[in-house]
């Protein structure tokens, strides 16, 4: 094998001597193990390091590859421009891996200097790239890197294109290790960067058991409902750097964890031994069929009828003709009427895998009846929500859908007439008009509520001369 490992490093600057002005000594665990990391490191002595990073740039749909022979970065972000670091890129790999990804159809774009003038963006060594490979080379320096940024693709995507970096190594035949940079969550402390939250030590307690124990899977599949609040951004190097090593023997080391800061931080090492063991993305195919049964057998007619139509849209092209459709399945005749006599907005959310994939909806009715409400929105949230792409087929059994029929809408004089669990909101003023579906992930108070409805409605706080109404729902999922 030529890929001989994955370490993992957290990028906090303040380790950095010129930046942390004393602050590393509050962090001294996470200076060892970083230490432990490069001595590593230099032990095996790669040619080429894989960078992995949560930094940088950052796309919604795809992974970010830079594709330039040379990378430079500073700490001037930090405080300190004269903190200084150049490494030379391995083009052969980068060509590996190019074709690696196609083959795989993964979502990714190469960039050079011109793509990145396009995109007004930089190609700098983001810190992410820079803390760990500041302490490696102290002890190791004959070595080219990748450069890569996650996408904010789900986890088993990211999963699968770890699989397709190990194959352009081994198509590449010069030893490699991967280096996955990755703080865990920011949430530990109330001094922290962000606010406290328990899932974020409840998080970092996953990870380290997951690499400790070597179940990788439990990582893979730790739920959305965890990491979400943890305000972590080493989740997603990990899955993709453990996709790596999927279907291989390993042995795991954590050098060191702590969180001195607010921030935990992570110092491990996962190396190759002799040997195979069941591939995990074989199991999560197994597990994502039971899971879509399970929840095709407790949906009921309505987000049935949205998750038949987006089927049909994605898998035939065609809009789903509702006559043929309601002679097929069972529904019961008191839904039948109202879907065919009343006539209502509609708002159909997709998630994947916890996240949102796409929702758009209608607050008044623009079509016949609730039927083709939820047939047309349904299509449009598959396939034209602008902030995302397409639906592909290979989603559609990770979908979870939800329907939103809503009541009719009444002006309300303040806040305190808000409920964010029981009512949406709307705000008007002049044109613009912002809406805001009840109980959603996040939004705890009215105040909230109005700021984020209005942001969507692009209406400045500072303009007090809004209306506000409110709604109820119907929700089904």
């Amino acid at each position: 094998m030529y890929l001989k490992g994955i370490g993992i490093a957290s990028h906090p600057p303040a380790l950095i001597p010129e930046i942390g002005q004393g602050r590393e000594d509050d962090a001294q665990k996470t200076t060892r193990g970083l230490r432990n990391l490069a001595l590593k490191v230099a032990e095996i002595k790669p040619k080429t390091i894989v960078c992995i990073t949560p930094h940088g740039n950052v796309f919604r749909d795809g992974v970010a590859v830079v594709y330039e022979p040379q990378m430079t970065g500073t700490m001037e972000k930090f405080g300190n421009e004269s903190v200084f670091m150049a490494k030379e890129c391995d083009m052969g790999l980068l060509d590996e891996l190019n074709l690696a990804f196609a083959r795989n159809q993964c979502h990714t774009i190469f960039l050079n200097e011109s793509i990145a003038k396009e995109y007004e963006i930089e190609l700098n060594l983001d810190h992410g790239v820079f803390v760990p490979l500041y302490f490696i080379d102290k002890y190791y320096r004959d070595y080219k890197i990748v450069h890569i940024t996650i996408g904010e693709l789900s986890l088993i995507e990211l999963y699968e294109m770890g699989g397709a970096i190990r194959e352009a190594i081994e198509a590449q035949g010069t030893d490699a290790m991967i280096l996955v940079s990755a703080d865990l969550s920011h949430c530990l402390k109330t001094e922290g960067p962000y606010e406290f939250n328990p899932m974020g030590a409840l998080f970092d307690e996953n990870i380290i058991s997951g690499i400790e124990k070597k179940d990788y899977y439990s990582i893979l599949t730790i739920p959305h409902q965890v990491y979400e609040p943890a305000g972590q951004c080493g989740l997603r190097p990990i899955v993709m750097g453990l996709g790596a090593v999927d279907g291989l023997e390993t042995e795991a080391e954590v050098f060191s964890y702590e969180g001195p800061f607010g921030v935990g931080y992570l110092s491990a090492y996962i190396s190759l031994v002799e040997g195979t063991v069941p591939s995990l993305t074989k199991r999560y195919e197994k597990d994502k069929i039971i899971s879509y049964k399970e929840r095709r057998s407790s949906e009921g007619p309505i987000a049935g009828l949205a998750r038949a139509t987006i089927n049909s849209w994605v898998q035939r092209g065609r809009k789903l003709n509702f006559d043929n459709y309601k002679d097929q399945v069972d529904i019961d005749p008191e839904i039948l009427t109202e879907l065919q006599t009343k006539q209502a907005g509609v708002f159909v959310s997709l998630h994947k895998n916890g996240e949102l994939r796409g929702c758009i909806g209608t607050t008044g009715p623009v079509t016949e009846n609730i039927a083709q409400e939820i047939i047309r929105n349904a299509i449009e949230a598959a396939a034209y929500d602008p902030r995302f792409l397409p639906v592909e087929e290979s989603e559609l059994m990770d979908l979870e859908i939800k329907v939103d029929i809503l009541g009719v809408p009444e002006q309300v004089t303040g806040l305190a007439d808000l409920d964010v669990k029981k009512y949406g909101v709307i705000v008007e003023k002049d044109l613009h008009r912002g809406l805001l579906l009840p109980d959603l992930e996040g939004v705890n108070t009215p105040e909230e509520q109005v700021a984020i409805a209005r942001s969507k409605a692009g209406i400045p706080e500072e303009e007090t001369d809004i209306i506000l109404s409110r709604f109820e729902v119907e929700r089904h999922r």
